[in-house]
């Protein structure tokens, strides 16, 4: 009977099926699934890790046709991001719906474009909409440029949601122009907003959806990642940490961990700042992890660069799916990403096996350690030849 050798490859042989079963069962699973409605929370800030949770709960509504709800609790936020998450729910293949909640929440600025982006717009008691005016991170007026892109914005949103001639159309553009505000009872009066609920399940039944599961899904690492990344203070900080362990490793002799350190935070900071795109971050963190792995290589022992060399691969990685935002991380990815640090790991303690054996098989042939020991000639020894 056939057997496998050597374990590291029957282990890896393993893994790679389980990753084929895993790719052949998964479209079987999304077919047998019942109906369900995906939901996410929003508490904070519209920025880029915003953007990143709610797309991402948006490819998985749109891999099982389900419908999404976004609880929205929000001052607004940054318009590149606004933007983005507009465009997402404009072009989504299925139906999205904003409620401003729980009762008390506020969906002003940012988060009113947000809400009237989605196909349904919910509000509970004591909730708010409006204040769109932009303004700039000081509080200043925005360029009249800014200001007229906000205000068309506004007006092709409640086109597209109303109807073209429809005076609710010239309502949500007083939400950018004159600031306007709109409780839940003045919202459901002018015909804004769609209902009126006060939790979870009066939305769900509002909506028709109440035999519906309920799939919550939360923030990932790599958004709240993104969103520590936008905020500008952390971009300063990481560009000036960065900027002083780069010049103490170069102050420093030997080899050091400190320069590769800095450098990967002034990689993350240009990102913050918006000077590099995610291709970019990804394709530097990669570099630096591999340079890293090499380091450890070279100087084995030392296994803190192995160990940050591996952690700069995940944060590419990360980076890399920040490219493609419609991407799903499910079990295929997970099984593969596991794979690969498998046997990334493998390898690394492959080389590190073979330097070790090369360089005692090195030091064995040195002549000079030769010198006053004991042998036993092979051959006979005659004048002016190799013996």
């Amino acid at each position: 009977m056939f057997m496998f050798r050597d374990k590291h490859l029957h282990v890896s042989l393993i893994l790679i099926l389980v990753y084929f079963i895993s790719l052949s069962i998964q479209p079987y699973i999304a077919l047998s699934s019942p109906l369900r409605v995906y939901y996410v929370e929003v508490d904070a800030t519209i920025d880029a890790g915003v953007a990143e949770y709610i797309l991402n709960a948006l490819s998985k509504a749109e891999a099982f046709n389900a419908p999404l709800i976004i609880r929205l609790n929000t001052y607004g936020g940054y318009m590149d991001s606004m933007d983005t998450i507009i465009n997402a729910l404009v072009s989504s293949k299925v139906e999205t719906v904003v409620w401003v909640g729980p009762p008390g929440a506020k969906a002003v600025s940012a988060g009113t474009f947000i809400a009237l982006a989605a196909n349904y717009l919910v509000m509970s008691d004591g909730s708010v909409i409006g204040s769109c005016q932009p303004r700039s991170t000081a509080g200043e007026p925005v360029d009249p440029k800014i200001l007229n892109y906000a205000i068309e914005r506004m007006r092709a949103l409640a086109e597209r949601k109303y109807g073209f001639n429809d005076s609710r159309v010239d309502i949500a553009v007083k939400f950018v122009t004159e600031n306007l505000d709109l409780t839940v009872s003045r919202a459901l009066e002018l015909g804004i907003a769609d209902f009126k609920a006060n939790s979870l399940q009066e939305v769900l039944s509002v909506l028709g959806w109440s035999d519906y599961e309920v799939v919550v899904v939360g923030r990932s690492i790599a958004s709240q990642l993104y969103s520590l990344l936008n905020d500008p203070l952390i971009v300063g900080l990481l560009f000036e940490l960065g900027f002083w362990l780069i010049l103490i490793d170069l102050l420093t002799a030997g080899v050091q961990v400190y320069g590769f350190i800095g450098a990967a935070m002034i990689v993350l900071s240009l990102f913050g700042m918006g000077l590099i795109g995610p291709s970019a971050t990804a394709l530097a963190l990669l570099i630096i992890g591999s340079i890293l792995i090499l380091v450890e290589l070279q100087y084995p022992g030392i296994q803190l660069f192995g160990f940050l060399g591996l952690v700069m691969y995940a944060l590419g990685i990360l980076f890399m799916y920040r490219e493609q935002p419609y991407i799903e991380i499910g079990v295929p990815q997970y099984v593969f990403v596991s794979m690969l640090a498998i046997g990334g790991g493998f390898l690394i303690i492959y080389v590190h096996n073979v330097r070790k054996s090369w360089r005692r098989a090195r030091g064995m042939l040195d002549p000079k350690r030769l010198i006053g020991m004991t042998g036993v000639a092979k051959t006979d020894f005659k004048a002016g030849e190799n013996g």
